[in-house]
């Protein structure tokens, strides 16, 4: 049994044994941090092992699974799911320390988290085709819950839309997946669902150009992208912090996971011929997403809506084919995720002390709250792209390969930055500063338990913005595959 198989399993016991801990909510949420601390502390062993020279899986099991249908249990990890699958490890143990003062329905509550983490981790490090669906589909159950059950006023309607808007994508995907499994078998003579052998099969163009718009859409509503993105905004405003930080810091990138490894990696031809289709749905989400955050009113939907454009650019970035803009496109992905992490748990902790994330109901916070609102306009430095955060190197990346690729149009790739300036800075001047309401004057600060996580979130932020060859040297070699596979093709 490999180290990945076995960080795949630990999470999913601890949500087991969450069924008989239902009159022992203080024993569920040690038994959450146990489980998830393991896996983190087992994740940072399987980094130690990689091997930076190699440019194969690694940390490979393979067994058979239903063998006639060519469906076997195989995992394994590269360069461009290692720092995802680290990313979900971190997150969700930074997740369940700041839900340690979580009492309603606690057992269910971690247990939905860690199955969270079974299926975020599966998609990760599946190379199976059948096993990847598997665990995608697996992560719509414990989100569905976890916004229904301890979500706002809409909850209901929140997790119904996010449920229906995801599952239809999935269903689209799994009709290309099963379309690349047919043809597939026409070419290698016999069936098999192994997504290295699928991507190895080079399948001709006119089927190309069939399967990659189903797969586009599939993992454009994960990312989101305007305009199938409505689900997120709703999704965020009524999901608790927890579930909000996890569907902003890991859920958003298995989209942006599944365009490299599935749409562009398997169909490179397709994803040339509707490079311009691609593009404009990128550059409609960075500004439509960041006019959308300035009409905004609530805290968390601002974000929301930051992070519609914040996955522009990872769009954009893999659409271009440019290794810079490719490589700052992966980065993004987790310099997203560390930040808007942090912009969430930021925002959670006003909604639990002021009781309001309404910002015309906020305001003279900094005075009663100044630890808290430290962090939160550092977390808004970082996803403006300051000098010195994750976020600066990412988005200068993108758009210095926009460049290379698409000339001028890197100017509306630009205006999205820009505006992230502006709107960070509009939404935190009336929360920190002003005249205090009068319902606020009790306000507490920030508790232990919310300013760990975000303490943690802010030195990985920092320093790789300072030191971004670090995470570099373990992405290289995936964007150096995409980026020659698609200029032998040229």
């Amino acid at each position: 049994m490999s180290i990945i198989t076995i960080l795949l399993v630990l999470p999913l016991l601890g949500a087991l044994l969450m069924l008989f801990l239902n009159k022992q909510p203080q024993l569920a949420k040690y038994v959450a941090l146990l489980c998830s601390g393991a896996v983190l502390l087992g994740s940072l062993v399987l980094l130690a092992g990689y091997d930076l020279t190699a440019s194969d899986y690694q940390f490979w099991q393979s067994s058979e699974w239903f063998p006639a249908f060519g469906v076997s249990f195989t995992v394994g990890l590269d360069s461009l799911s290692l720092p995802l699958f680290m990313l979900t490890t971190l997150l969700c143990f930074l997740v369940v320390v700041y839900s340690w003062d979580v009492t309603e329905r606690a057992p269910f509550y971690y247990g939905l988290l860690l199955l969270l983490e079974t299926g975020v981790l599966g998609v990760f490090s599946a190379l199976d085709f059948f096993l990847f669906y598997i665990f995608w589909e697996i992560v719509l159950i414990p989100m569905f819950f976890l916004i229904g059950i301890w979500g706002g006023e809409r909850r209901s309607y929140a997790s119904m839309k996010f449920l229906i808007y995801t599952h239809v994508a999935s269903l689209v995907m799994v009709l290309a997946i099963g379309a690349m499994y047919f043809k597939a078998a026409s070419v290698l003579g016999y069936y098999t669902f192994s997504i290295p052998e699928i991507t190895s099969v080079g399948f001709d163009l006119s089927f190309q150009l069939l399967v990659f718009p189903a797969l586009l859409f599939a993992f454009c509503v994960k990312l989101p992208v305007v305009p199938v993105h409505t689900w997120l905004p709703d999704a965020h405003v009524e999901a608790p912090t927890a579930a909000s930080v996890l569907l902003a810091g890991v859920l958003l990138k298995m989209g942006g996971y599944g365009l490299i490894r599935v749409a562009y990696l398997i169909n490179p031809q397709a994803a040339q011929q509707y490079t311009w289709l691609v593009v404009l749905l990128a550059l409609l989400s960075i500004v439509y997403g960041s006019f959308a955050a300035f009409t905004q009113d609530d805290l968390k939907k601002l974000i929301a809506y930051s992070s519609i454009s914040h996955m522009g650019f990872v769009l954009i970035g893999i659409a271009s084919f440019e290794e810079h803009a490719v490589m700052g496109a992966v980065f993004q992905m987790v310099a997203h995720g560390l930040i808007s992490a942090m912009l969430f748990m930021g925002c959670g902790v006003i909604q639990h002390h002021a009781g309001t994330r309404l910002i015309s109901r906020l305001g003279g916070l900094y005075g009663k709250m100044p630890a808290a609102m430290t962090m939160l306009v550092l977390a808004f430095f970082a996803s403006m792209g300051i000098p010195g955060f994750m976020g600066f190197f990412a988005e200068f990346s993108v758009m210095l390969g926009v460049y290379h690729a698409f000339g001028l149009l890197v100017l509306l790739v630009a205006l999205g930055a820009v505006l992230a300036v502006g709107y960070y800075l509009w939404a935190f001047q009336r929360v920190a500063f002003g005249a205090l309401p009068a319902g606020l004057a009790n306000c507490k600060d920030i508790h232990w338990y919310e300013l760990a996580p975000m303490l943690a979130l802010l030195v990985l932020t920092i320093y790789f913005g300072l030191q971004p060859n670090v995470l570099l040297a373990y992405m290289s070699d995936s964007v150096d595959r995409l980026v020659s596979l698609v200029s032998t093709m040229m």
